[in-house]
């Protein structure tokens, strides 16, 4: 019986994790965990690389056993490692931190610059963007990244334990690596792409949850209206929270963005007001609190469902 309830979610764990990554933030880079992980998508790629999605779905399932088989490893250490494995796959501050640099060059009227540092949070062209658009990729990214990094490991950390928040940060950042909609990966990474946008998919819901929630009552009716766009996004569980974003802060989200050249267009979801610094710097703080919100609400589903 204690063996069985030690590998329950914990509340706790959850506290925990949050804390640290509110106060101290990423590991040291060299030392994080989806650093190694990276380097291992790149060398087992090089080996299994077909341009196939069978042999995409295979590459998918071997990155996914070391999910499975380091929680057991790790249990003798107790929960304090699971604090620290849930840790590993957070990064709501360092994604504010980026939003807050980029920001900080849009008030200095740094364009350039803010345009490099953008590229550390988007994987879209950004060589001709104007203030307004650097604005808009930051706060879309924002809200995107409240639930890959934040939300979704919480809420597969419910869902499946130590195992689970490893298995959802794996599967996305094989999705940031592989499932790409270019020549090589159009089938190789066909399989990737399509479980993250299922596992993301709950986590965005808590996200436009919280996000109502936290919302002025005009940023609700906003958020009902938009929200009836997110289907017409080519990853649903993007246009759920970047629709939710756009309500609630009141600013307009969306249209054409470029892949390597290749134009990507999104629903205009008008929130309000033209993206420019200021919405930006609303949005850095408005992530963390639909964040906090999301961590709670997964602690009390662990509470209840005891």
């Amino acid at each position: 019986m204690a063996r069985s309830r030690y590998r329950r979610p914990s509340a706790l764990v959850v506290l925990g994790a949050m804390a640290l990554d509110e106060l101290v933030g990423d590991p040291a880079n060299r030392w994080h965990p989806v650093r190694w992980l990276g380097v291992g998508i790149a060398a087992l790629e090089d080996r299994i690389y077909a341009d196939s999605r069978t042999r995409g779905a295979v590459f998918w399932g071997l990155l996914l056993v070391p999910s499975v088989v380091l929680p057991p490893l790790l249990r003798p250490g107790g929960r304090i490692f699971e604090v620290l494995g849930v840790w590993s796959t957070l990064g709501g501050r360092s994604l504010v931190r980026e939003a807050e640099v980029i920001a900080a060059l849009l008030d200095k009227g740094d364009i350039p610059g803010a345009r490099a540092r953008l590229g550390h949070l988007v994987g879209r062209d950004t060589d001709d963007l104007g203030a307004a658009e650097i604005a808009r990729a930051a706060i879309e990214s924002l809200a995107e990244n409240t639930t890959d990094a934040v939300l979704g490991p919480l809420w597969w950390y419910v869902a499946g334990g130590l195992s689970g928040a490893l298995a959802f940060r794996s599967s996305n950042t094989l999705d940031a690596m592989v499932g790409h909609l270019n020549r090589r990966y159009y089938n190789f990474g066909y399989f990737s792409a399509k479980v993250d946008d299922l596992a993301v998919t709950p986590a965005a819901v808590v996200g436009v949850i919280a996000s109502w929630v936290l919302a002025p009552a005009e940023g609700r009716r906003r958020i009902g209206e938009l929200i009836t766009l997110a289907p017409q996004h080519p990853s649903l569980n993007a246009g759920l929270i970047e629709a939710a974003f756009a309500g609630a802060l009141g600013v307009d989200l969306g249209g054409v963005n470029r892949y390597r050249g290749r134009a990507v267009t999104t629903p205009r979801l008008l929130g309000g007001s033209s993206p420019d610094v200021r919405a930006l710097h609303q949005a850095s703080r408005f992530s963390r609190r639909v964040a906090r919100v999301g961590a709670l609400a997964a602690m009390l589903a662990i509470v209840v469902g005891r």
